[in-house]
């Protein structure tokens, strides 16, 4: 949710520093729409580092380039086929580089994870060399990027891009998303990222094939899971219960995919907080309970803390074995969908969930 995402920051034009909370995780404020699949879809070509030759001596492939792709923050004019690659993006820029076959340069690490990648992304590597990893402390290490010389900067997925693109477009072209961070849809993203690394058809076969797994999921597990109940919680920088109030939200929707619906009784509540989330108090825990209970934990600290309470235990789910406890990266692989996510989550998440229902 979003209170682990990285927060766009203030303005900021070419020198004045800011915070940058680059180690805060999310779980859940992409409010893009999400569609899932199985491990490891998208291009089915093995990863190519973006510094090797291109097939036919390095020659771009004909007629996609010269190309320019606007978007909201700028720009992006591409002269050639990109070759060399840098991301900055919270997580979905590597992502979709990587299912697409193309391994950056360097990336910003997927700070979540103690490899610094997740692991859909380890997964899909299968052994090859990974992307050297960029040390953020405050600000983006602009001279490290420069040092590189690359040739696009994938920032898609960059929740301070409003305060970097003139930095990072003197350095090289740079793609934007295209309406906001946290509203462009998975798809709207996996397309921009391939046009502009000159491989939209495999993008487009990576989305038809993960929206075909999603209806896959969707139609073997309808006994299950068609019109039953759900919450999502985890808790807050406070260590205060918030929940997920918002159907649009991307894990909401992940799961509502399925044939799932956000209970009433949290859609209900006031906003607090990030976008989509309620506060929930601890003597009104009740209003978490639904057909199935999700609960996302950062450590075992908050697990124990939350599933020790006693209001906790009385949650008639949570008594009949109908809670869904998850790992962070599970949390995150449904929150920031992508073409390598979202087959995670369909292994990872749905098969829990499918327990947890059958006892509703």
């Amino acid at each position: 949710m979003n209170e682990y995402a990285p927060q766009k920051g203030t303005s900021m034009v070419n020198t004045t520093p800011r915070p940058f909370p680059r180690r805060l995780f999310l779980t859940g404020s992409a409010a893009g729409a999400l569609t899932l699949g199985l491990a490891a879809c998208g291009s089915s070509d093995t990863p190519t580092p973006t510094n090797a030759p291109a097939a036919g001596g390095g020659t771009p492939a004909p007629g996609g380039f010269p190309l320019t792709l606007e978007g909201a923050e700028g720009k992006t004019v591409l002269p050639a086929q990109p070759t060399k690659v840098v991301t900055v993006g919270f997580m979905r820029d590597v992502d979709e580089a990587v299912s697409l076959g193309v391994i950056p340069l360097a990336i910003t690490p997927q700070t979540n994870f103690d490899s610094g990648l997740a692991p859909w992304v380890e997964a899909k590597l299968a052994g090859a060399k990974a992307p050297q990893q960029l040390e953020v402390e405050d600000n983006l290490p602009f001279e490290k990027i420069t040092e590189l010389a690359p040739d696009l900067i994938l920032a898609t997925d960059s929740y301070t891009l409003a305060d970097d693109f003139a930095n990072l477009t003197a350095i090289a072209p740079t793609l934007s998303y295209q309406e906001d961070v946290a509203e462009d849809t998975w798809q709207t993203r996996a397309k921009r990222i391939g046009a502009a690394l000159g491989k939209a058809d495999a993008a487009t076969k990576a989305i038809a094939e993960v929206e075909t797994r999603i209806s896959s999921a969707k139609d073997k597990n309808k006994a299950a899971l068609e019109g039953k109940t759900f919450t999502f919680s985890l808790l807050n920088a406070e260590g205060q219960l918030a929940t997920v109030i918002l159907p649009t939200d991307a894990s909401a929707q992940f799961l509502s995919q399925l044939g799932l619906k956000l209970a009433d009784s949290v859609t209900s509540l006031q906003q607090a907080g990030p976008t989509g989330r309620a506060v929930v108090a601890q003597e009104n825990t009740k209003l978490l309970d639904a057909d199935v209970v999700l609960f996302s934990f950062r450590t075992a600290d908050e697990r124990k803390q939350v599933e020790g309470d006693r209001l906790f235990q009385a949650l008639p789910a949570v008594k009949r074995g109908a809670y869904v406890p998850l790992e962070v990266g599970e949390a995150l692989s449904m929150a920031f969908p992508s073409t390598l996510s979202i087959p995670f989550a369909l292994e990872a998440i749905v098969p829990k969930v499918v327990a947890a229902a059958t006892k509703a």
